[in-house]
């Protein structure tokens, strides 16, 4: 919504000045005349969002909007008060190039967009109390932009019943403006969300977050604000009013991160910068290569953005949203206390590659054989981004945080990572290892001589034992032993040992969940593109039962000269054989299949999912229905107890 101020609206009747001459004494005096003269709103300057929730206390939560003006005067309405204090940011990478996709705009080329981000505190709430809220902005003309009216509210108090919305895979798919309309529809707005990663496909794309429509490729805003028609008219969904009541705590995941950051590169774009990360160990490596050229004074910031910059980074989904920073990480790993809901958000993510193995291009097993001599064309595989195992940061404040009062003492104990932990979804497989980098160098009568390194590699190794091989290796694989997955050794027994209630992930676009001890994991992630689930299914029925549309890699584990071993790559299942539950009230995979048996996912690109934690039971229900059909019911598949 638009809308000029009272000021400007008073400034609309300009006063001119004439000249009257009185009857009596023929003299001149001078009256002012008011003239209305017509302004116009600059058709370039809008609200990009509406405002949306974060950081919720006991008796404050914090408002943020997005402009693509840097404006003034903005404020923050609420109940009967405002606020003035806002922070205004620029956020620094937000871009779009030739393969984003508006209605009826196109970029030749790499190009910059205007976006700034304003948060304000609204302060001296009361829990359990909503209050109206709104916001204004005004741009450089004095035009003042207004939002609709929502509602706020404190972090709950103890014993509220709360209904969260569990999602993830949001990442412009096809069916999640519908999915998140029927959670409105279904349960009405929900008390918050839990984003478990994957927000959108290119975090520095803005369209992405902001604007996105073409060939139906929501925006995240417009999605989970429920404005998606303004963007694509005629669409029969709208998305759901979520962010504007609810505070978000997100995640990060693969498609949070962004690769190489070299703008000014001729061939430089979104998606090849996404696709083209780096280590940060190796980046560091490389900086003691340049570092007399391109940081002389030995600056330490230069350093630290360099290694940024050609490593990888999650700064423009940092930008954009406000999470705890109680961790070494920052915001990059947190906790939260939301009413009965203890929530940790660790940072589990890692590089998506392809299967293939022909040596053709870089994938999760093998360098490209036309690189093999120039690492700095390398994807180094399957990297984990942040690590998360026993001796790392992470993992030492994941400890201190279970041995906390207000954890301990939570009633539901929620845990937030992105990537493949668990389940029988594609990605699933390779587990969580460290890539183990093999070396080959090829010998007479087809012996090889391997050197195996595990990640991560410090500047001595890469030096004295990599760089003096480069001249004569033949390949490099890379393997992922099912025994050294840093997930099922290091993480789940440390949640078990504190009393977990719910592991929420994402990552492999389907439904479904297990129970280790008294532990759930969940996957609720199917809102459209689903990449399979692979099972066996006794009766025959169901045949998807191997992982992986790429045939090369699965020729070579079953040859009689595997280059890896199967043993360490399940073909179906749960890698490492936990047990799927089945949906409680029925299988949604009858609904495309009248044939298929009672199945323990869900995986459909027609089929939509979506999961509710409600605290005042002590459940977490899932609902299915089928977009294509706009009269399609939301049924209730699926309802387990997490107490």
């Amino acid at each position: 919504m638009k809308k000029m101020s009272m000021f400007n609206r008073s400034l609309g009747v300009f006063c001119l000045v004439a000249g009257i001459s009185a009857c009596d004494d023929d003299k001149t005096v001078e009256v002012e005349v008011p003239v209305e003269v017509p302004v116009m709103v600059n058709p370039d300057h809008e609200l990009l969002s509406d405002p949306f929730l974060q950081l919720p206390t006991d008796d404050s939560v914090n408002v943020v909007w997005f402009t693509n003006f840097e404006g003034s005067e903005h404020t923050l309405h609420y109940g009967d008060l405002s606020t003035s204090s806002v922070t205004t940011t620029q956020l620094t990478r937000m871009m779009e190039d030739a393969s984003s996709q508006q209605l009826d705009k196109t970029y030749e080329a790499l190009s910059y967009r205007p976006v700034y981000r304003h948060e304000a505190t609204a302060k001296d709430l009361t829990q359990g109390v909503r209050v109206n809220y709104s916001i204004s902005s005004k741009d450089s003309d004095g035009f003042e932009f207004a939002s609709g009216i929502f509602t706020l509210a404190p972090a709950p108090a103890k014993d509220a019943p709360l209904m969260i919305l569990l999602t993830s895979d949001l990442q412009s798919k096809k069916n999640v403006v519908a999915n998140y309309q029927k959670v409105v529809e279904t349960v009405g707005t929900p008390d918050a969300v839990l984003f478990a990663g994957d927000f959108v496909n290119v975090p520095d794309r803005a369209s992405e977050w902001f604007d996105q429509a073409k060939d139906n490729a929501p925006g995240f805003f417009p999605a989970m604000q429920g404005h998606y028609q303004k963007y694509f008219p005629g669409f029969p969904y709208n998305g759901g009013e979520i962010l504007q009541h609810a505070p978000l705590f997100g995640t990060i995941g693969n498609h949070e991160v962004m690769g190489r950051y070299a703008p000014d590169e001729e061939e430089y774009s979104l998606n090849g910068s996404f696709n083209d990360p780096h280590p940060q160990w190796y980046a560091e490596v490389a900086y003691e290569q340049v570092k007399a050229e391109v940081n002389p004074s030995d600056d330490a910031e230069i350093k630290s953005q360099w290694i940024a910059d050609n490593s990888h980074n999650q700064q423009s989904f940092l930008d954009i949203f406000s999470f705890p920073d109680d961790g070494q990480g920052g915001e990059e790993y947190f906790s939260a206390v939301f009413g009965d809901v203890f929530i940790i958000s660790m940072n589990v993510s890692r590089i998506w590659r392809s299967w293939s193995v022909s040596g053709d291009n870089k994938s999760k097993f093998v360098e490209g054989l036309s690189t093999l001599q120039d690492p700095s064309q390398w994807g180094f595989g399957e990297f984990i981004f942040e690590r998360f195992d026993k001796d790392s940061e992470q993992y030492a404040w994941l400890a201190s945080v279970m041995q906390t009062d207000a954890f301990k003492q939570a009633k539901y104990k929620v845990v937030m990572a992105h990537q493949g932990v668990f389940g029988l979804g594609d990605n699933t497989v390779p587990v969580l290892a460290q890539p183990v980098m093999q070396l080959v160098e090829a010998g007479s009568n087809g012996t090889e001589t391997i050197t195996e390194l595990t990640f991560p590699l410090s500047a001595d190794i890469w030096t004295n034992t990599v760089q003096p091989l480069l001249n004569n290796i033949t390949e490099v694989r890379y393997q992922y032993p099912l025994a050294q997955d840093v997930w099922l050794n290091d993480i789940e027994p440390l949640l078990l040992e504190n009393g977990v209630d719910l592991v929420h992930i994402g990552h492999s676009h389907l439904w479904n969940r297990a129970q280790v001890e008294d532990m759930h994991y969940l996957e609720s992630s199917n809102v459209g593109n689903s990449y399979g689930a692979y099972y066996v299914d006794t009766t025959g029925v169901y045949t998807n039962d191997v992982r992986s549309r790429y045939a090369d890699f699965w020729t070579d584990v079953n040859s009689d000269s595997p280059r890896w071993s199967i043993d360490n790559y399940p073909p179906n299942g749960d890698p490492q054989d936990r047990v799927m539950s089945f949906p409680s009230v029925f299988s949604p995979m009858s609904m495309e299949n009248e044939n298929y048996p009672n199945l323990p996912f869900v995986t459909s690109n027609t089929l939509s999912v979506f999961s509710i934690m409600d605290t005042g039971t002590g459940t977490v229900k899932s609902y299915v229905f089928d977009p294509t059909d706009l009269d399609s019911q939301v049924q209730l598949f699926d309802e387990f107890s997490i107490k």
